[in-house]
């Protein structure tokens, strides 16, 4: 497990910053940029920006690499570039969501498994049993090799849900998700100006494009 804190067990983080980390991982692996695995804890109000990178079969996520066991993760952001093996689960926010929560957070990075087979999403790898992604939404690239199963938010979503959650698919192009969750950039900012106030389309946090009407 590797990250600022590489475990955390009924814990909660809150109100942290971390620039330009650089945390190298190995095979089978909780890698993070702030939390390496986040077991029945909290973390919020929290970001991460640098590198992050995970061997075969590793969890990885920009800012929490495992999110499990009614862990949650909240109003929290990462631009990390994430980079892992093959049969790995990599998120732009979070690698391994599993029974656990992720909401009002984004992800502006990168994703890249180069190896065959990897779950690779811009927010989430793996959404997993039970677990929730609600409010959320990424613009980070996502990149895969073959047999790599990709999606511009979420990478696999197995009995789990997902709402209110999507990805700009005018940046980020053909992933297997689009159907579910792409969205064009306008789609996600716009909403029309009337009387000269402007609101969001979709999130509070994302700045409007505004027309006249």
């Amino acid at each position: 497990m590797a990250g600022l804190f590489g475990f955390i067990n009924t814990a909660t983080i809150k109100n942290i910053g971390l620039t330009n980390v650089n945390i190298t991982g190995g095979d089978n692996a909780y890698i993070g940029g702030l939390v390496g695995y986040s077991y029945n804890s909290i973390v919020s109000n929290s970001y991460s920006t640098g590198s992050v990178t995970g061997g075969v079969n590793a969890r990885v996520g920009g800012l929490v690499g495992g999110n499990s066991n009614a862990s949650t993760v909240s109003n929290s952001y990462s631009t990390v570039s994430v980079t892992g093996g093959s049969g790995a689960l990599l998120g732009g926010l979070v690698g391994y969501n599993n029974s656990a929560a992720v909401s009002n957070s984004y992800s502006s990075g990168s994703v890249t498994s180069n190896i065959n087979y990897a779950y690779v999403g811009g927010l989430v790898g793996g959404n997993l049993n039970n677990s929730t992604v609600s409010n959320s939404y990424s613009t980070a690239s996502v990149i895969g090799g073959t047999g790599s199963i990709l999606g511009g938010l979420v990478g696999v979503n197995n009995s789990s849900n997902v709402s209110n959650s999507y990805y700009d698919k005018t940046l980020v192009t053909g992933m297997a998700d689009e159907s579910s969750y792409g969205k064009t950039t306008k789609e996600l900012h716009f909403v029309p100006c009337r009387n000269k106030r402007c609101g969001t389309y979709l999130f509070q946090f994302l700045p409007p494009i505004c027309t006249q009407d």
